[in-house]
């Protein structure tokens, strides 16, 4: 089984097709939920996904959750600005790192801002370094703007990433802004 956490709805970041921090009427900015309501659904070998807003944006939270429940596996979706600041318990705790990317650094910095392409390949390459020997996935945005065969080929190219994730962005834009389509 798989279950995912939301950590927060808060994000860090403010991107042009996801706005940035959720409502939080919709998705709280705590949370509000006790971790013992879980005891009797996570089992030893379910998978344990860490979703936000930024979920590192709560990483007590999910220290908490690691501790409780230790045989589970844990994936964390994130937009890496904040991975180097990850204790080594909790990193050693994760089996994947899906990391948010869309991209050449152009369309990658278009969409999340100027400079975010490489302080999160920073990110991810801090992490490597540190010793993960986790799965760390791109996970790609595709926009009207997106190459997806040069975007994809482009981070694997880089050598930090094991594979390439990707979606479209029908979630966060509305269907008008895919002219093509």
């Amino acid at each position: 089984m798989q279950f995912i956490l939301y950590t927060t709805g808060r994000c860090n970041l403010s991107c042009d097709y996801y706005g940035g921090s959720f409502d939080p009427n919709v998705v709280p900015w705590k949370v509000e939920y006790r971790i013992g309501l879980l005891d009797d659904l996570i089992k030893g070998g379910d998978i344990v996904a860490f979703y936000g807003g930024e979920p590192l944006l709560n990483m007590a939270f999910m220290k908490d959750v690691v501790e409780r429940f230790p045989d589970a596996r844990f994936v964390v979706q994130t937009n890496g600005l904040l991975l180097d600041k990850l204790s080594p318990k909790l990193l050693d705790s994760l089996s994947a790192i899906l990391i948010s990317i869309d991209g050449r650094e152009a369309v990658t910095d278009m969409y999340r801002g100027k400079g975010v392409y490489r302080k999160v390949l920073n990110s991810a390459n801090v992490v490597r370094a540190k010793g993960f020997e986790g799965e760390l996935l791109a996970r790609m945005t595709l926009t009207r703007h997106s190459d997806v065969f040069s975007d994809v080929m482009h981070l694997l190219d880089l050598g930090i990433f094991d594979s390439v994730h990707w979606q479209l962005s029908f979630v966060w834009v509305p269907i008008e802004s895919w002219p093509d389509l």
